[in-house]
């Protein structure tokens, strides 16, 4: 009998490719707003469940700049992109929205308390 070995595959999160001249990114930007704001909440849920203090989400065409968002500016960002969805009546997107800012209230409440528990 022959053992195989168990390998567990790392993901990564793939950063979104964007123009890096000025009028194609008008251009891309208003094109594939939605796509964009798709990328942002799939990177920050990748983030959220590998437990990463931060993403990379979009990086420029040749060129080693990457735009990234910290863990602090998670919810700001999905607050934002769940008000356009709300303007825009992109309703049944907004459902993806919801569930990850639930996940990151979950998450916060469970962090430990850095002082250590309270002595009374």
């Amino acid at each position: 009998m022959v053992k195989k070995n168990k390998t567990a595959k790392i993901q990564e999160n793939e950063p979104y490719i964007l123009p890096s001249n000025n009028d194609e990114m008008r251009a891309f930007v208003s094109k594939f707003k939605i796509d964009m704001m798709e990328n942002v909440i799939s990177s920050i849920k990748f983030a959220v469940e590998h437990k990463l203090p931060m993403v990379e989400v979009f990086q420029f065409k040749n060129s080693s700049f990457v735009v990234t968002i910290n863990k602090k500016e998670f919810m700001p960002n999905l607050s934002h992109i769940r008000q356009y969805y709300m303007e825009h009546e992109m309703y049944e997107l907004c459902t993806k929205v919801d569930a990850l800012c639930e996940t990151l209230k979950k998450n916060e409440k469970e962090k430990p308390d850095p002082n250590g528990p309270s002595i009374t």
